[in-house]
């Protein structure tokens, strides 16, 4: 584990532990919270350097080497000392704070066909669900005739507001549509990271598993 750790940059360790905070009810936190929470998941690391990175994965920092990897912009700084994570429909996009440079974002359709492409990969025989009827999922994933998974995707170009109400819709047909094995539920890394670990553990023992979107120049996803 120490070995897996060691090959994270801080960045990466921030991240985690920011999210884990938030996970566990502290939506706001300080600097030494949050150099706390990495030191106990790596305690080699140098208080002095998370504490200098601090500021470059905050969006509304003022340092000039600050981070303009979307991915790596992940803290928001409510008033001195004080974060929280970074939201863009209550901070605000992007550009606002970094400018127009943008990650390339591809259409849902090919998002789908990469959906597909993993899943096959994996040796799925997989179809898009062209039927109309409600509870259905995206994607059906087939292994044989026991092992059928229902997939939905919710969409990471959609506003989070309406990534919340996919995922509503997703979480209640799942629960409610009976014909498949399991569930996987797709989900922006943005929005996974807001689902409390309680719930998705729940989830987890009724058949409903998340996966995430990553998005970087494409859409990468991690089954």
């Amino acid at each position: 584990m120490s070995e897996e750790l060691g090959k994270k940059p801080n960045w990466q360790l921030l991240k985690e532990a920011a999210e884990s905070l938030y996970r566990s009810g502290k939506t706001n936190f300080t600097r030494k919270e949050l150099v706390s929470e990495v030191l106990k998941r790596d305690p080699s690391r140098s208080e002095m350097s998370l504490d200098f990175e601090i500021d470059l994965v905050t969006v509304n920092s003022g340092s000039r080497e600050r981070y303009r990897d979307p991915e790596k912009l992940f803290l928001y700084r409510v008033e001195r000392g004080k974060y929280t994570l970074y939201n863009p429909e209550e901070h605000g996009d992007l550009e606002k704070y970094i400018g127009s440079q943008r990650l390339l974002t591809i259409s849902r359709k090919q998002l789908v066909e990469e959906v597909l492409e993993v899943l096959e990969n994996l040796g799925y025989d997989v179809t898009i669900n062209k039927t109309t009827k409600p509870l259905e999922p995206d994607i059906i994933a087939e292994k044989s005739e026991e092992e059928v998974s229902g997939i939905w995707v919710i969409d990471p170009a959609a506003p989070l507001s309406t990534q919340y109400r996919q995922l509503a819709y997703s979480l209640g047909s799942s629960l409610l549509n009976k014909n498949y094995k399991d569930h996987i539920i797709l989900v922006p890394g943005e929005l996974y990271k807001r689902i409390p670990q309680e719930i998705i553990e729940i989830l987890k023992n009724m058949n409903i598993k998340f996966a995430t979107i990553k998005e970087e120049r494409k859409y990468t996803i991690q089954l």
